[in-house]
Formats: structure tokens, C-alpha cells, sequence
């Protein structure tokens, strides 16, 4: 994998560093880290941890970091990232045992497969993971290859495709589920979102209609369906533009919760906010043997 990766550097600029170099808050001495990589042009600037597919940040030149890592992440092999944007697939939520929260796609390593420098001076990257019915256990028992392809310039752009390469059909769901850093949780507004029908999952699951944009008060996780296909964050700090051609998007902010969250902590949902474009709860779909899910966003400011 090093190989291959400095060859891509060679062509594309991309580096590969370990998250004790880039995270030194996060580690303690011995650490191990995650291996990552940084995607640099002149437009903009990302950071990709191996583990996940997973987004660490994202900075347009000139412009301010776009997402939050939380303060008390954990990057360690085998442990959920906090912050950024994992990959939750392939299901949302517990799995059918009860254990594994949003898969075990963001907790494997993933390949650099193909990496280039775009014709606008953006920067494209692959990642992939492969794998047969004895990784996702009793849970998912299906071969599948995942791939996600990553654009970084003066916007992200996010592709992701899911293929079931096993003879039986398969339950799926999936979430960018992205941690955007705002100055403060309870200025942030959403809007894009007015009219739409959601599952408030902080009130036995009760649907109801979202009436103007979202602000948040209280613990906050609601599944909003079949909604438009953009969506913008507003914030003091200035607005992000999130657009996808996904059925859904959840909103989550842990509020006063975050005490009992141990890689949150508390007093730490203040700086970020969870707008996550999805298919997930009613728009969740089966995948059919051999078939592939595609699906996309965008992030500007």
C-alpha cells in the first residue's frame, strides 16, 4: 500500500502521514495512530484517514475548516472516529444484533486505489473495500465491494457505491454522516428542509412536519424524509451549501448528553452540528444480488 501511494504522489500530490503527526492532541506517547492521507492543490486541502473512507477535514484555500473533530476522538485502529464525516454502511443505526452501530465499513481499512490531478486543477482519489459474507457476520453476510470516490478543489465532492457481489439480496441503508463545525449549535440554523415529514427519534419516533428552518434546543435526533436536494447551514461563521441527490437527512446534535457520550465529553456540542444526507429508516432499500447503490454530495461554501 505505501508503494502505491507514493506512486500516486508522484502524480497527484498525495501524501501519506500517521495521525500522531497530524493529531498530536489526540495521542498519547506510544500511540499508534491511523495511517492518512492529505490531499492538497491549489484549490483546497483534505485530510482521509485509511480507517473508514473516513474525512477528517476539508478546507477550501482562503476559507475556513469545514467540519469538527471532536476533542476527545479516538484514532485508534478499530474504534469509531468522532468527528468529520464517517461512512455509515452498510445499515444506519444497531445491526440486526444489536451491536455494531452504522456498520463495520467505517472501522476497516480501506485501499487507495486510483488517484489524479483534474484537468481544473482538482484533485480525485479512490478508495475501496472489498470483502466476502464472513465480514459483516450474522448482521450482513454478503460479499460487496464498496468504493468512494473523493474530489477535492474549492468544494468536496463525494461519490459513493455500494455493489452486492453475493448471490442473495441484501438490506441496506447508508449515511454521510457529517459533523460540521459551527461557532454555535444553538445560533446554527438549516434550511431546505421546511414542509418535510421526519421521525423524531427523541419522542417515541412521532412523525411530524417541520415547519421553517431547524434550530436546535434540546438533544436533538430527527430523520427527514424524502427531502430537497439541498439543504444550507447557516452560521454566524458563514453558510455551507449540502447538496445530494440522497432521500433523506438526519439532524443530531447530542446536546447536554454529550457528558455521557465518552468520546464527545461534556460541554463539547457546542461546536458542531450533524446534517447528514442519507437513505436510511422508510427509504432504506434492499439491494439485489449483484446490483449496486450509488449515491453523491456536494459540500461548498
Amino acid at each position: 500500500m505505501s508503494d502505491q501511494i507514493t506512486q500516486f504522489a508522484q502524480t497527484a500530490g498525495v501524501r501519506l502521514v500517521n495521525s500522531t503527526e497530524l493529531y498530536p492532541e489526540l495521542h498519547q506517547p506510544g500511540d499508534v495512530g491511523l495511517p492518512m492521507l492529505i490531499v492538497e492543490n491549489d484549490l483546497g486541502r483534505a485530510v482521509i484517514a485509511l480507517q473508514g473512507a473516513h474525512l477528517m477535514a476539508f478546507q477550501p484555500a482562503g476559507k475556513r475548516e469545514m467540519f469538527w473533530v471532536s476533542p476527545k476522538c479516538m484514532l485508534e485502529a478499530g474504534k469509531p472516529i468522532r468527528g468529520g464525516i464517517p461512512l455509515c454502511l452498510p445499515w444506519f443505526g444497531p445491526g440486526a444484533d444489536g451491536t455494531t452501530p452504522h456498520g463495520f465499513a467505517r472501522l476497516m481499512p480501506w485501499s487507495l486505489v486510483a488517484a489524479e490531478i483534474c484537468e481544473d486543477g482538482a484533485t480525485r482519489v479512490v478508495l475501496e473495500l472489498t470483502g466476502d459474507a464472513s465480514i459483516g457476520g450474522a448482521n450482513w453476510p454478503h460479499a460487496f465491494c464498496f468504493r468512494m470516490d473523493v474530489v477535492v478543489s474549492s468544494k468536496l465532492e463525494l461519490a459513493l457505491a455500494a455493489e452486492n457481489l453475493s448471490n442473495e439480496a441484501a438490506p441496506f441503508a447508508f449515511a454521510f454522516h457529517t459533523y460540521f463545525a459551527v461557532p454555535n449549535v444553538a445560533e446554527a440554523r438549516i434550511s431546505g428542509l421546511d414542509g418535510a415529514t421526519y421521525i423524531d427519534k427523541m419522542d417515541n419516533f412521532a412523525r411530524k412536519q417541520q415547519q421553517g428552518d431547524v434550530a436546535i434546543s434540546a438533544v436533538t435526533d430527527c430523520i427527514y424524509l424524502d427531502v430537497a436536494a439541498e439543504q444550507t447551514l447557516k452560521t454566524a461563521a458563514g453558510d455551507v451549501k449540502i447538496e445530494s441527490d440522497a432521500k433523506c437527512a438526519v439532524v443530531w446534535n447530542a446536546w447536554t448528553n454529550d457528558k455521557n457520550i465518552a468520546d464527545l465529553g461534556e460541554g463539547n456540542h457546542v461546536g458542531y452540528l450533524c446534517v447528514e444526507r442519507c437513505d436510511v429508516a422508510d427509504r432504506a432499500i434492499t439491494l439485489p444480488a449483484g446490483g449496486t447503490y450509488q449515491t453523491w454530495m456536494m459540500l461548498s461554501y
